[in-house]
């Protein structure tokens, strides 16, 4: 299967390259639409909050070795939360864990390697380096960014997979927005507005949304047992509401001053596992509060230069209760537990970015970022007992984008980062561990519709405070001594519009990870450990098509061939990714007031653990959408049309067929 697969892409390489198209190239996106309409979206975005490439001579680098999930292409799909949107895009899919928390893999790294930034700063959880990004709502933003192995030395630590840029709104006329209300099954609601006003010399831009997610209904193909009857799925409700606000001062044409404040509020039950074999957890997260305020500027240095600063706070409050059974009335004190069957963190991180750049050097632009980062982790279990860890992050990096001639560009990075342990509780573990990052890129447009480029990245990422010090409820042992991972990331694509109806996309990848941390059972009696004891190999490819023969009418799919090996030890599996993944979309508009779209997932079979490995599966989705007049639109549908009963991890499974509907007005 492999080599037929990269047999496939090589052809496709060859094919791309053999094109004289005449129309430009259409920005990477899922699904492909025409570049101009892609082109009026973007002024909408936050620029300051992007953090890419950098970019010289005529080439789209950032589009080449980022992809990208807009606004437009969010509500199209019904998109809520960003884990939903992201699989929109090949190489990445998303799981969801017996925490009830949605984790994504993007070419089979998971989250704790491949960070979650807004606007350019890290959000995080500090003491566990991940999000659950099944509460970051959609409904504020302007797009979302994956940097995949090769991405900006300017994030700073721990993107050993990539990094993933969450970029809000910016206010383009004096008065927009929009307003959003739906309902879906399980007695589900939601309601989003935003409000912005570009008025000159500052702007304002406004959102809150509310999303209500009652118990969802299972498939009728579920066979019920002892833990779980059917129908509804038990403890499966949640409830995210966010705000955000942003003010910003443009005294000039290049110089810009932006203060914003986000502000999310949460709560959620955890389904209990239906397998009898699975330990039944019994648990409801009364709070999951998240808050980020930053301050981010450019100043203009003259005509060629630039310093850019972004400062940031970001709180996280999180409170869990375990309980003895499925009435959710009395706290579990035993089996490892708390004492008191409740477990709180109250974690916080600070830090600033510094950001020089400068195209004063003839056919370079040079960019310079120095960032301090602190993560402060605080548990409790409801007796007033507090203990906490900290760590101080420390990162410079220098990135320089030379062009060669106006078809040839060269990305170069590097970077060093420092992790120290400041408050290690008993553990007494002060000493420093460094990263380094190195990379390069080179971007070739061999003719006018065809661009390729090869890239190589060497990134790493730090033990978390909960892989070294975390006892799990007792069932794991601390080890502060842990090294951080390493990775070799390699990357090998091709971007073509042979036509100005069609659009192709192909990439091979690689990356070889040392000293990867993972899980060891039974190191003392009972009691599991992190440790560094791996070295696997990820390698695959990613296709993409968009094609669109006519105005009424557009189709696009994406295909990713994911290989991981365990070169350390080949009899330990690595779990929660299948080998093959499709996705695919059509849309049908019979007249400007109608569209009709259907839209397909499916991907095989994948390791849940040693032993057990879940079937693979089909999903289809179905909405119709009309719009009375050009601002209101009306849409209704259904996810998982055809009912499938399928899981992500074993014992939990996915919701069934679910009907939604929508209303949304813009102005």
């Amino acid at each position: 299967m492999a080599n037929a697969v990269y047999t496939s892409l090589a052809f496709l390489l060859v094919s791309c390259m053999a094109t004289g198209a005449e129309a430009p190239p259409t920005s990477s996106v899922a699904p492909n639409g025409k570049k101009e309409e892609k082109d009026k979206a973007k002024k909408g975005t936050f620029k300051l909050g992007e953090v890419t490439v950098a970019v010289t001579g005529k080439l789209e680098v950032l589009e080449q070795v980022h992809t990208r999930v807009d606004a437009s292409t969010i509500q199209a799909f019904n998109t809520d939360t960003v884990s939903a949107a992201l699989t929109l895009l090949p190489g990445l899919t998303t799981s969801l864990n017996p925490k009830a928390e949605t984790v994504i893999y993007l070419r089979g790294h998971d989250s704790r390697r491949v960070p979650v930034y807004l606007d350019g700063i890290p959000c995080y959880v500090p003491y566990e380096g991940q999000m659950d990004f099944g509460r970051f709502s959609t409904f504020d933003l302007a797009e979302i960014q994956v940097a995949k192995g090769f991405s900006s030395v300017l994030f700073g630590p721990n993107t050993l997979g990539g990094a993933i840029n969450l970029v809000t709104r910016r206010p383009v006329t004096k008065f927009e927005g929009d307003v959003l209300g739906g309902i879906f099954d399980g007695n589900g609601k939601k309601i989003a507005a935003n409000l912005g006003a570009n008025l000159g010399t500052f702007y304002l831009q406004a959102g809150a949304s509310v999303r209500d997610v009652g118990d969802f209904r299972m498939s009728s193909n579920f066979q019920p047992n002892a833990r779980e009857d059917g129908g509804r799925r038990e403890n499966s409700y949640s409830k995210d509401s966010k705000y955000s606000f942003k003010f910003g001062l443009t005294p000039n044409p290049t110089d810009e001053y932006v203060i914003g404040l986000v502000i999310q509020n949460g709560e959620k039950g955890q389904p209990t596992a239906t397998d009898p074999a699975i330990q039944a957890r019994y648990w409801r997260w009364p709070q999951w509060d998240k808050q980020s305020a930053y301050f981010t500027t450019n100043t203009a240095l003259g005509t060629q230069s630039y310093v850019r600063l972004r400062a940031y706070f970001d709180t996280y409050k999180n409170t869990l209760n375990a309980y003895t059974n499925g009435s959710y009335t009395t706290l579990q004190t035993t089996g490892g537990m708390a004492p008191t069957g409740i477990s709180i963190y109250d974690d916080f991180t600070r830090g600033a970015i510094l950001e020089v750049g400068t195209t004063a050097l003839r056919g370079n632009s040079l960019r310079a970022v120095i960032q301090t980062k602190t993560d402060v982790h605080r548990e409790d279990n409801a007796t007033n007992a507090w203990k906490g860890y900290r760590d101080d992050l420390r990162s410079v990096g220098l990135e320089d984008a030379i062009t060669l001639n106006e078809s040839v560009d060269l990305s170069l990075g590097l970077g060093l980062d420092q992790q120290r342990p400041v408050d290690t509780g008993a553990y007494l573990r002060t000493e420093p561990r460094t990263c380094f990052q190195g990379q390069l890129g080179a971007f070739w447009k061999i003719a006018p519709a065809v661009q390729v480029y090869a890239t190589i990245a060497k990134k790493g990422r730090f033990p978390t405070l909960k892989d070294r010090y975390s006892l799990r409820f007792a069932t794991f042992i601390e080890n502060p001594e842990l090294k951080p991972e390493r990775s070799l990331n390699l990357d090998l694509g091709v971007k073509s519009s042979p036509t100005s109806w069609l659009s192709l996309e192909g990439a091979l990848f690689q990356s070889e990870i040392t000293d990867l941390i993972q899980e060891v059972k039974f190191v003392s009696g009972q009691k599991s450990q992190m440790q560094n004891i791996g070295k696997v190999r990820h390698r695959g490819v990613e296709l993409s098509f968009g094609l669109k023969p006519a105005n009424w009418t557009e189709v696009g799919a994406n295909y990713t061939y994911l290989d991981r090996e365990n070169l350390s030890n080949p009899e330990t599996k690595l779990t929660s990714t299948p080998r093959n993944r499709l996705t695919g979309f059509m849309r049908v508009m019979p007249s400007p007031q109608w569209l009709i779209q259907a839209s397909v997932e499916n991907q095989d079979k994948m390791w849940d653990n040693n032993t057990l490995r879940l079937g693979g599966y089909t999903t289809t989705t179905f909405s119709v959408a009309w719009k009375p007049i050009p601002p209101l639109t009306v849409d209704a549908g259904f996810s998982n049309l055809l009912d499938r009963n399928y899981q992500q991890v074993s014992g939990y499974p996915m919701p069934g067929r679910t009907w939604f509907t929508n209303t949304r007005y813009r102005f």
